[in-house]
């Protein structure tokens, strides 16, 4: 056997081993741990403070940690209401849509990081799921159930928490060049900016209008920073499912951990009254027979 290949085998065992591990007891935890190396969405913030952290004078430990920040942090969910005036706020999404729900994942992997002939990488960063990818899945999976939530991989979780990495930019001289600018929230009569300049994978207009008129999904999700691509300047996909009451799921962790169907998903955001969206724990339960 020549060495390359052994060491194929080596590397394929060992993540075998890594996500048996990772997987244990069939359950895989999608969230990213909520830090100050958290990736934001460009002129969102996030404060952490320690509040009490050390022992009383009667000798006893205690520790409390602060935090303010955006609805829209971490892994987090996107309430219908977040592109639609009319549509659903967090507290008003049903506990029945969120728990024990069926999931897919859709690998987009190899068509985000295409290699040419001489091996060299060819990064569509802002490469966008078409509903032809999803027929593609679906001819060798099965049909998306009734109901389910459609998670997408696009290998870019590599790069959390590299924060411009992660963005698809380059490092800036000056931070304000990647700051969106929305009008003071006070005044209404001005249209909002959200005009940023990333670059990273997402759903299409196509794939989106398709799954929530023909696969009736519950809710999506992706391993990057919005449903939408990096790119856009109009959130296309974000308004066809808010219009549709479909919640969106943004920096979903650990994809490559999932199989392509065959688990149930556990999905708790905080429940904050009229939300927009809310930081939340996601927990896939594989199925006994899909279990490593």
């Amino acid at each position: 056997m020549k060495g390359g290949k052994l060491i194929h085998i080596l590397i394929a065992t060992a993540l075998c081993m890594l996500n048996a591990a990772e997987g244990r007891k069939g359950f895989i935890d999608l969230s990213y741990s909520f830090n100050n190396q958290t990736v934001l969405f460009p002129g969102r913030t996030s404060t952490f403070n320690v509040e009490l952290e050390g022992y009383t004078a009667d000798g006893f430990w205690v520790a409390s940690k602060g935090f303010c920040t955006s609805e829209h942090t971490s892994t987090h969910i996107d309430a219908p209401y977040h592109f639609n005036k009319n549509g659903r706020t967090l507290d008003q999404i049903p506990l029945e849509d969120l728990i024990e729900i069926p999931g897919v994942m859709i690998d987009v992997y190899d068509k985000v990081h295409a290699y040419d002939k001489e091996g060299k990488a060819n990064i569509v960063q802002n490469y966008a799921l078409s509903r032809e990818d999803i027929l593609q899945w679906e001819k060798t999976n099965g049909r998306i159930p009734d109901r389910a939530v459609v998670l997408v991989r696009s290998g870019w979780g590599a790069r959390w928490p590299n924060k411009y990495a992660y963005q698809g930019i380059d490092a800036p001289t000056e931070e304000s060049t990647t700051t969106a600018t929305p009008a003071p929230a006070e005044d209404s009569s001005k249209p909002l900016s959200l005009e940023v300049h990333l670059n990273f994978p997402g759903f299409s207009a196509s794939a989106a209008s398709f799954l929530v008129t023909e696969r009736n999904v519950l809710g999506v999700g992706i391993d990057t920073l919005s449903i939408d691509v990096g790119s856009t300047k109009v959130y296309p996909a974000h308004q066809v499912f808010a219009a549709r009451n479909v919640y969106m799921i943004e920096n979903v962790g650990n994809l490559h951990l999932l199989p392509a169907r065959g688990f149930k998903l556990w999905m708790l955001p905080f429940k904050i009254d009229r939300g927009t969206g809310a930081p939340i724990r996601v927990i896939a339960k594989l199925n006994s027979e899909d279990k490593h």
